[in-house]
């Protein structure tokens, strides 16, 4: 019996198709399982506002917290009411799409294998990695210069909506140093330093950041200090062998340390969960001269990011439209897959809001 080695065109196969490949690249993103809804207490939250219904832009009001002495005894209330302050952050969706060209349909029966098989597993990598990318350098708020960013060139800005670069208070270059002294590479004072600062960002009025929140796994409550592969190398060499492995059993030990964040955590170390991203934005122009390199480290807490979907999730998790096009009248065929998306780091009154970001020198490895 002949076998199809394209997409078949029922349209039952096509969301069948497009499940397993939503699942697989569920599987495959870093930044999947840090991912949650607004009642989760996750690094990324996902609004589902334009899920369902017409629109490109989503709207998040935040009202800052009353500060202030009371009025107290016999004083007069009135006249001394406080009025709210509002912040909001508005975000974009747009579509990011790619095609596969599965050949000639001759040529299809000419091979043993599946095509349709290599186009749903290099479409779930794909997409796996742009979801990655994308919320990656939402959060750096830069594309920076390093080949670790594969889909997208030298200069990417962001789209559709425009990355941020970190505001002073929340930008830490080698723990205590600027761009042009930069000498220090990822240790444990930097992640100290790190955490006192989030623990010291008490209020949004007056020009202050707000208060980092922790995410939270079954009671767990950390930050997530995301290393690239060389500041995780300078973190082990700076800790030594002996002191690495009780941070691996500190992690081991965490409460969550059975939820999808934890368990790809690499260590634990005072309230934070150390893990490592391949994914990672580098920068060549820090130290003297301007002539060092830097990667840009990420201290999480809660709701760092903001990702927006404009097609709801099914079952899987579908938030991909997979559809099947032709080319020279029907004897090319093409599989195209398009996700409508959109990724903002959240900020409220011009500062970033759940994320710091530390800007390290690091050991070149090859």
């Amino acid at each position: 019996m002949a076998r199809t080695a394209i997409l078949p065109t029922d349209p039952a196969a096509v969301k069948v198709w497009s499940a397993e490949c939503a699942i697989d690249a569920k599987k495959k993103s870093f930044w999947d399982k840090m991912t949650g809804g607004e009642d989760a207490s996750l690094p990324v939250v996902a609004k589902t506002d334009l899920e369902s219904g017409p629109g490109d832009e989503v709207t998040t009001t935040l009202i800052a917290k009353l500060r202030g002495q009371p009025v107290q005894g016999d004083e007069k209330l009135q006249g001394r009411e406080k009025k709210l302050s509002h912040y909001t952050h508005k975000m974009r969706i747009d579509k990011h799409r790619q095609a596969v060209n599965c050949g000639d349909i001759m040529a299809q029966k000419r091979v043993k294998h599946s095509i349709q098989k290599q186009a749903k597993a290099r479409l779930s990598d794909y997409i796996a990695e742009v979801y990655d990318e994308q919320c990656h350098m939402t959060a750096c708020g830069s594309r920076g210069v390093g080949d670790e960013i594969q889909h997208y060139p030298l200069g990417f800005a962001g789209f559709p909506n425009a990355f941020v670069a970190p505001d002073a208070a929340h930008l830490m270059i080698g723990g205590n140093q600027t761009k042009g002294t930069l000498t220090n590479k990822m240790g444990t004072d930097i992640i100290d330093r790190a955490i006192v600062t989030a623990k010291k960002m008490l209020a949004i009025e007056g020009g202050k950041g707000s208060k980092m929140t922790p995410i939270n796994i079954d009671g767990e409550k950390s930050f997530v200090s995301l290393q690239s592969p060389e500041t995780m190398y300078d973190l082990r060499r700076e800790v030594g062998d002996a002191g690495w492995l009780t941070l691996e059993k500190a992690k081991a030990a965490a409460v969550g340390a059975k939820s999808p964040i934890f368990m790809a955590g690499d260590a634990y170390y005072n309230g934070a969960l150390i893990t490592e991203h391949e994914t990672c934005v580098k920068f060549n122009d820090y130290g003297g001269g301007g002539t060092t390199g830097a990667v840009r480290t990420l201290f999480l807490g809660a709701h760092a990011v903001a990702v927006t979907h404009g097609t709801k999730g099914n079952k899987g998790n579908v938030r991909f439209e997979l559809s099947e096009s032709d080319l020279d009248h029907g004897e090319e065929q093409v599989i195209v897959i398009r996700m409508i998306a959109g990724w903002d780091k959240t900020r409220f009154n011009a500062m970033d809001f759940g994320l710091l970001s530390l800007d390290v020198a690091y050991t070149a490895i090859g």
